[in-house]
Order: C-alpha cells, then structure tokens, then sequence
C-alpha cells in the first residue's frame, strides 16, 4: 500500500481516511455510547491556525480488537477561523471496503456559541465510487462517504465522530495498521488507543517525538494509548525521500518477526497449475523443458511479461492475495501478485525453483526500519534458481530482451521471500552498471562564412536496460512527432535560436535503443561574437542546484546510476586549449571531466555515478558545495577564433624531448673528436676531405650500405606510425613500397648532381656519385633516430591525426627541430661530398647541390605541407 502526501487544504480528507484496501457498503447513524472526548473543545487553544484558515484542534482514533471483529473509530475536531477555512471545513470523506466493512456515522456536530448542532440529518452524504489507481489499472473496489455538511460559519467548530467495523479476512486473526504521528497542519492534540485480549501479542511502536506512551489493564483487556499535545506541521522538504517521510507513521503488528509475514504469505502463494490440462497445454505453448531451464524462464518470462496485461481487481482478499494461475492466463490479466503467481507456476512445471519475494518500491533498502507487517510492502517480483545461480525478475516489467545477465537489475534493496523457512529479509542484489545506462554521444560541427557562425548538432543517445524502457514507451505513444517537440523545447533552454533538422529516430536493438537527434544554430559573429557555451546538458539534469537555506530533512539524490555525455566538437581553425581533467566527489556521486585535443576535435567527456540514493540533511550543505562545483565543470566555454593550442610546459611532456637534446649534445660531441678516424663521423664534420679520402682509397662503396640503412630507416619512421597502432600485412607492403620509392629518388637525384656537376665541368661516373651520395645521408640516419627518441619512439604522434595537441606538441616541436636540422645537415654534407668525388673546392660542391637537389627539395617540402590532404 501506498500512501499520497497531503497538502493542507486536503487536510480533513487525509483525516477521515483509513488508508487501506476496501470496498464500498452502506452506512447508517448510530450514537456513540462512550460519548465524546472533552478535550477536543478546549475553551481557549493556542493551536496555531493552518494555511487553509482552519485550527485543528484534535484527532483521536481508537481500537477495539476484542470483539469478534475489529472496530476503527475515529473523532475530529477542528474550529474555522477564517473565511477560507469555510470551503474545507464544511466536507469530509471515510473510506472504507463494503466486502467486509460497515460504516457507522456517531456524530456530525456544529459548536455554535456553546450550543451543539447535529447535522447528521441535514448533511448531504454521497456514496461514491473512487478507484485512485484506475489509471495504473488497479481496481480495488472501494468507495468514499462523501460528507457535505451545511452552514458553517467563520468561529464555529466542527466535530465528528465515526467507526468503521471489520477488517480485511485475508489476515484471519491477526492485525496490522499505521497512522499518521504528525500531518500538514499543525494539530492541537493527537491520540492512537488500542484495546485488545490480553492473550494477543501484539508488537508496538516506541512513542514518536512528542507523545508520551500509556498502557494498563482493565477487566481482563490490555490498553495501549499514545497522545501527543501540541504538534507542529510535518515540513516535508522538497525531494525528501520516502523512508523519512514513513517514519512519522505509528504502527501495529501481531507479526513479531518477518518469518511471521513469510508464514502468513506462504499459502497464498501455492505456485503451481492444479488443472493438470491447463498446466500440459501451457508446457507445449511455451516449450517450457526441464532440460533448458535458462530458455524456459526466458520463455515464460517473455509471456508473462508481455502477454499478460497489467491490470488488478483488487477486491477484498484479493488486496493481498493474488488468484490462481489458471485464472491469470486465462483471463490475460493481472496485477503484481497475480503475473508473479503464474511465472512460478510455470517455472515449476519447466523444473526451475522460484520463489515470490515481497518489496516496498519506495522504501527499498529502508524496509528494516519498519515494523514487520504485511502493510510494510506493495510489489511482489520472483527470484529464480538456475545452476549459474539466482536470477530476478519483475513480471510487471514491460517484456525484456536479450541475456538474463544483460537485463537491468530490480533497485528495491531488501525483500521478504515468501516460503516457509524464509525468517529475515534478504537482499535484491542490484550490482552497479559497468556500462553507463544513459550515454550520450555529441558532434558539434562549427563553421564560420562572412561573418556569421554556424554549427551542427548532432546527438545520439544510447538508452540501456533500466533507462531504455521509458523511451520506447514514448515514442510508441507520442510518435517521433511528438517526442520531437519536445526535445527541441528541452534543447532551446540552452540554445536560444535552435532549430531542429529532422524528427529523431528511434533505432531499436534487441536490449538497447538508440535515438538520433539533429539541430542546427547560426548567429552573427559582429553582434555576439565568436563565443560559445558547450553545455553538458544531459548531465545537468542529474546534477541539481540546491538551495542555499539549511535542511531538516535529508535529500533525495536522482539521476541515473551511471550515466555519460562524450562532446566532440570540430573547428577548422582549431583549438587554444589545454587537455586536462577535473573530478567531483563524496560519498554519493562522483563527477569526472576529461578535456582532450585531437588535431582540430576537442572531446569533453563528463561521466557521473550516482552512489546512494539518500543524502542525510547533515551532509546537505557539503553536498550543495560538491554539485555547483559539479555543475559549473558541465559549461565549456570556447572561442573559435582562438586558434591552435599553445605548448604544455608540463616537465612530464618535456621528458623525452630534453632527453633527446641532451642525447643530440653527447652525440655530436663525441662526432667531433672521431672526425678523422671515422667516416661516419667525418661525414658530419668534414664531408669534403672524408669522401675525397675514401676515393683515393677506394673505399667509397661503404656510402652505398649507409644509403641501403638510410632507406630502411626512412621508410620505418614514415610509416612506423600506422605500423604501431595497427600492424598489418597491408601495412608492411606499404612499408616495403616506401623502401622502393627512396631508393629511386636516390637513383634519380644521383642523375641530377651527376648531369649538373657535367655543366660545371666535372665528369665524375655515375656510382663513385651514388656511392658518394649514400655517404652524405648519414646526417639524415642521425638527425631522425634522435627525432624518433624525442617523441619517445611513438611515432604515430607525427601522423596528421595526432600532431596537434598540447601534451604532445613538446615532442613534435622538437623532433621537427631535429629533422629540419638533419636535412639542413644533409644538404652541407652532400654539397661536401660532391666537392670532394670532383676534386673540387667546397664552394663548387654547394654551387652543384644549389641548382640541382636544393630547388627539388624545396619543391616537394611546399606540395607536402600545402597540397597533399591531411
């Protein structure tokens, strides 16, 4: 059962109310022979008045289980102060269950003036039919005495008097019930009395904040009473969860335990077909087989949950006591109890164990607080044994798909198996998500002409077990139309000017659903600049904005369990940010914002994890503190004129760049003193006198093995890249066709210096060029290992999708550095070497390399940077 909250104007009506399953009788007047309570009609109460204009002065209810029936009665007494107390004050309304209550009416007194007025008879009493959860589709069949009372006037005071015989016969001879310690009005004084045998144990409740506890014994029969004078209102904050709001309730039980309620469920809950045909056609309709226990419960469960609507007549026992299962599938109807009794009748007839397990949807874990009673539940679910071990299943639930194990958790904490040696409850394991249930994935398009900026949205949103449900439910019943409505009016609160592109689409998997938005928003960049906010939306929702007053009450905390939001945002000029990452947390979330540069994409994911669903109103003012610096980490303010992103000056990013300039220093130090005993040395230092050497020896074929290392060096550390991320036999011919492609741009520019060293007047054969050529790489082979060692041989962080990002530009810069300077090297190197094959001055060499291989050079360094893509 579950009760609404009242507000003040409502007040009289939670009054007269019992609050349990019932249906409608009929009524009569009787007077009370005990008579009234005096201390309703005080002569002066200092009550103070509530919203409504109206002074509550008392409200006593009392009783009586030592008949052969329980009999509830109820007094009330209240005083019209103002005149806008005078709509609310002149009705009331007692509902009750015909199938096993009756109603009688003791008084319905006018004070006026010290005089009493009975309106019994004048009063308008109205028998109506009131189904509060029709639109649910439960039907419990109760009905509302409806009591309009005439005259009342501003200072009268009203009071009156009922009891309401018999209690719900699917309890026998025991007895559960609760009030209300405190209401939304402050209220002048408040009794609970309970007469019952002597021989009843009769479990109750430790007295509330202010009331005080009486008990006795007279003529054989026990009395328990709790008063309470003086009451302030219930302030009942906004987002106050359920377990504090129940916890103002005073209750009852002759249970003294949960194996108690297990005991009493038990037999309601046989689980099994007694019609022997029904239960073999439904064996055969469902290939329900004890071989397959996983595809039989998946099966049933398929049926049950999406064959068998949601729809409960809940009348008398039938409030607490589901029907059999044939009736269930032959009607394809039913509520909670009765889907849970057919499930476990059809797993029993496919081998499986399954047990009913009663939860409360609003209390969950918090059901240990309250006193064990059958009122302490409203939903019934099934918990399954396989060999891979116990499965949970909600039979209301729309029909689920996929695995079992896939399947989105039941969050309700704590339940009470119903099987005779269940004694405490257990837990509802709901482990937490491993993947996020709502994630978001965001593409900004921005683009900029004449002025005016622009940018696309599009938005895909991948809804999982446990959030998926709802959103199929709305488009099945608003149509993309709809639904697109409304997101555009959701998305506008961020975006002023947005338009929408196309309806969404609704792309359902077998478990998940994805949805795909698209908008579109432009604005002038003279009138509002180049600014932009990029919102984090979806999160936002999940992170509120607390106030600023103190609580008394603790917090509800919502939002999904774990959820995401990933923001790609692509700008053509760039970005002038910095990667970073910023995290928020306590004990009941954790927020987490990673900003990374690709190249021209900034990506912001914001992932959040909800840990508890309750905060303590102590811990409110840390938890208000933790979510606005949560939610100003969700706005991401860019300009797109800022262009690209300055260097990190992290020393972890200077690491392998300052490693390698220090390996260059040593490197060419100890060059300098091998100048003259090593060729590869003098090639660095002194590439004329080196080669020209090596020809009078004839010991210039050695440049032809350096040239071979060089081209092998080349082609790895152009496509080593690709080869590092993802090795592949494509990759390697790749490589392999660069080896080729370099050494015959050795062949040809070998061709070139020779023809032009001919001009100048210098005939030197083809191979002592070629071989001198070869010598003259060595500044390349040096100047790009140590271009290799500054970016920490990662040499994907040279390839066009990695190269601009703030972490990384330290590396870049300096391996650039290093291969600007080796070719520069090279090109000095080869100027010497020619000069030294030709018997020449080191002038002429540069001449020779200046009007052949240097133009070259240029020329294909220009189509690299400017013409070729990416």
């Amino acid at each position: 059962m579950v009760r609404s909250r009242w507000g003040a104007w409502w007040f009289l009506v939670a009054l007269a109310c019992l609050g349990g399953t019932a249906s409608a009788a009929d009524y009569r007047f009787a007077d009370d022979a005990r008579g009234p309570d005096l201390w309703i009609y005080p002569e002066r109460d200092p009550t103070p008045v509530a919203s409504d204009g109206v002074r509550y002065l008392g409200v006593a209810d009392r009783v009586d289980l030592t008949g052969g029936q329980p009999a509830w009665h109820r007094q009330i007494g209240y005083e019209v102060v103002a005149e806008r107390g005078l709509a609310s004050a002149g009705q009331f309304s007692i509902d009750y269950q015909p199938a096993y209550q009756t109603v009688v009416v003791h008084a319905i007194d006018v004070w006026r003036g010290g005089q009493r007025l009975d309106r019994r008879q004048q009063s308008r009493i109205e028998v109506l039919r009131r189904e509060a959860g029709l639109e649910a589709g439960l039907l419990d069949g109760g009905r509302e005495l409806s009591v309009t009372i005439p005259d009342i006037r501003v200072g009268d005071r009203i009071e009156y008097r009922y009891t309401i015989h018999g209690y719900n016969p699917v309890f026998a001879r025991a007895y559960h019930d609760y009030w209300s310690s405190r209401f939304s009005a402050p209220l002048g004084v408040r009794t609970v009395h309970i007469d019952y045998p002597s021989d009843m144990a009769l479990a109750l409740p430790d007295a509330p904040k202010g009331y005080g506890v009486a008990r006795g014994e007279r003529n054989g029969v026990q009395w328990w009473e709790l008063r309470g004078v003086g009451l302030a209102a219930l302030d009942e904050e906004e987002d106050t969860p359920a377990s504090f709001t129940d916890s103002h309730e005073i209750e009852i039980s002759t249970a003294h335990g949960w194996g108690d309620v297990a005991q009493w469920a038990t037999p309601l809950y046989p689980g099994r077909f007694e019609n022997r045909t029904v239960a073999t056609e439904w064996i055969q309709r469902l290939k329900l087989d004890r071989a397959d226990p996983v595809g039989s419960l998946e099966r049933a469960t398929a049926f049950v949950q999406g064959e068998v609507r949601y729809t409960g007549l809940d009348m008398g026992v039938q409030s607490h006591a589901p029907n059999r299962p044939e009736v269930v599938v032959e009607r394809r109807f039913g509520d909670c109890k009765d889907k849970t009794q057919l499930l476990v009748a059809l797993l029993h007839e496919a081998g499986v164990s399954a047990s009913p397990v009663l939860v409360n949807t609003r209390l969950k874990a918090a059901i240990a607080d309250r006193l064990p009673s059958p009122l302490a539940f409203d939903h019934v679910v099934v918990r399954a044994e396989l060999p891979e071990g116990a499965v949970w299943i909600d039979p209301t639930r729309d029909r689920e798909r996929g695995p079992l194990a896939a399947r989105a958790p039941l969050a309700f904490g704590l339940g009470l198996r119903i099987a005779p040696d269940s004694k405490a409850l257990i837990e509802v394991p709901a482990p937490f998500p491993a993947r996020p249930l709502v994630d978001v994935d965001q593409r900004l398009d921005f683009s900029e002409k004449d002025g005016r900026y622009k940018v696309d949205f599009l938005v895909e949103t991948d809804y999982r077990p446990g959030s998926v449900e709802n959103v199929r439910d709305g488009f099945d019943s608003e149509g993309a139309a709809g639904i697109g409505k409304g997101y555009l009016t959701y998305m506008q609160n961020f975006y002023e000017g947005l338009r929408d592109k196309r309806l969404p689409v609704l792309v359902d998997a077998d478990q998940d659903a994805k949805v795909s938005e698209a908008y579109a928003l432009e604005w002038d960049g003279e009138a509002d600049g180049s600014g932009f906010g990029i919102i984090h939306f979806q999160v936002l929702d999940w992170v509120p904005s607390l106030t600023e007053q103190a609580r008394k009450t603790p917090f509800s905390l919502g939002g999904p369990r774990y959820g995401r939001q990933v923001i790609r945002s692509f700008n053509d000029g760039g970005w002038n940010i910095e990667n970073g990452e910023d995290v928020v947390e306590n004990a009941y979330f954790h927020l987490r914002r990673v900003v990374e540069i690709e190249r021209n994409m900034l990506r912001i994911t914001v992932e959040w994890k909800r840990l508890a669903d309750e905060v303590p109103a102590a811990e409110y003012a840390r938890l208000r503190e933790d979510l606005r610096k949560a939610r100003d980490l969700l706005q991401y303010d860019i300009d797109l004129d800022a262009g690209w992103a300055m260097p990190s000056w992290s020393l972890q990013d200077w690491a392998w760049p300052l490693v390698s300039l220090l390996t260059t220093a040593f490197a060419l130090t100890g060059f300098w003193f091998l100048r003259t005993r090593w060729k590869v040395a003098g090639m660095l230092f002194q590439p004329r006198l080196t080669v020209a050497a090596a020809g009078a020896s004839h010991r210039l074929a050695v440049g032809a093995a350096l040239g071979l290392v060089c081209v092998v060096v080349e082609a790895l550390f152009e496509r080593g890249g690709a080869l590092q991320l993802k090795p592949s036999a494509l990759l390697w011919g790749a490589v392999v066709g660069t080896m080729l492609a370099l050494a015959l741009r050795w062949a040809f520019l070998t061709a070139v210096l020779q023809l032009a060293m001919r001009v100048f007047g210098h005939r030197v054969p083809y191979p002592k060029v070629f071989q001198a050529y070869g010598l003259a790489t060595v500044p390349i082979l040096v100047f790009t290992f140590l271009a290799m060692v500054a970016v920490g041989f990662r040499l994907h962080w040279l390839d066009g999708d990695y190269f601009v990002d703030p972490v990384r530009t330290p590396a870049q810069l300096a391996a650039v550095l290093l291969l600007l300077t080796g070719l520069c090297w090279w090109l000095a190197s080869l100027a010497g070497a020619c000069a030294g094959i030709a018997g020449t001055r080191r002038r002429k060499g540069a001449l020779v390399v200046g009007v052949s291989v240097f133009p070259l050079v240029v020329v294909a360094t220009l189509v690299v940077v400017f013409l070729l893509p990416g």
